[in-house]
């Protein structure tokens, strides 16, 4: 079991990118063998949100009906999508509370708040006739405001995209919270088997060093994430880049290895420039433009 995640939650509503997501939240799951939650917000309607008239009462009762059933079919269609090998079969939770429909992302995240080392998993954009509640300015939110590690899966990414890992890529700076996020990039590694790659992006014209003795910036980096990352049986990779638009050249990276099904695994915050950080302009740049699923660690 992960020593960071004894949970994953992943909200489903029935959608295909919930779908994709759920089938990748099942593999995470696997691999870090901890259980697997699917979870649905049921919006209420505005009429909900006050005193029925007793006239209204019966239509009222047969809308909640209606989206208990659209619940029901989010998480059939969530069960089809995850690994059949996955053991123990996951639970389910409905949210239902009146400041879900303004609000959706609070719901998901005080949920996660609830449930001590989780990871939450969602699709970028989840359309339904019901929920609309996980598109992409929630999802962006909840990356913003969760305390938890979260992970997006792009809203095109099939079942077969969603369903393995071959690589881990690894932005670095040697910030805290890029040691964090080597933690569980390690854990995925190690399990998945796959290898590690570290991405540390130097913009040009920046000092590398003074001396042969010396170490350089890059160096240190790369030696702090693999003391972070300890021992990875399929290797660790360094990729130094001389970039300035850094959210691109990670993303480059996992464009580069799109055949291997690419994971990218960045911290929260970094240092330096990357202070505006791995989850400021940096980390939303990522999730918009990345090619394969991306977790954020906090």
């Amino acid at each position: 079991m992960s020593e960071q995640v004894s949970r994953i939650i992943v909200p489903v509503d029935g959608s295909p990118t919930a779908s994709a997501a759920a089938r990748h939240a099942s593999l995470l799951a696997r691999l870090l063998e901890v259980p697997l939650q699917l979870l649905h917000v049921m919006p209420l309607n505005p009429a909900e949100l006050c005193d029925i008239p007793a006239n209204r009462q019966a239509e009222a009762d047969h809308d909640r009906a209606v989206r208990r059933e659209i619940a029901e079919e989010a998480f059939v269609k969530a069960r089809e999508a995850i690994d059949p090998d996955l053991t123990p079969a996951p639970d389910e939770v409905v949210l239902e509370d009146s400041t879900f429909i303004r609000h959706p992302e609070r719901a998901i995240v005080e949920h996660a708040r609830s449930q001590p080392d989780c990871l939450l998993v969602l699709g970028a954009r989840h359309l339904s006739e019901v929920g609309k509640f996980v598109q992409g300015s929630v999802s962006n939110e909840v990356v913003h405001r969760a305390r938890c590690p979260v992970t997006i899966v792009h809203d095109d990414a099939s079942m077969l995209e969603a369903s393995g890992i071959g690589r881990v890529v690894l932005p670095v700076d040697g910030s805290r919270h890029a040691n964090r996020a080597c933690a569980l990039a390690a854990a995925l590694a190690r399990s998945a088997r796959v290898p590690v790659e570290l991405v540390f992006c130097q913009p040009g014209g920046q000092a590398v060093g003074t001396g042969d003795d010396e170490e350089s910036q890059a160096e240190r980096v790369f030696r702090l994430a693999r003391e972070a990352l300890g021992e990875i049986p399929a290797g660790v990779e360094e990729t130094l880049l001389h970039e300035e638009r850094f959210a691109e050249a990670i993303v480059g990276r996992a464009r580069h290895h799109l055949e291997e099904r690419p994971m990218i695994v960045m911290g929260r915050r970094g240092l330096g420039k990357w202070r505006e950080s791995l989850l400021g302009s940096v980390s939303h740049r990522v999730i918009d433009l990345a090619p394969c699923p991306v977790t954020v660690v906090v």
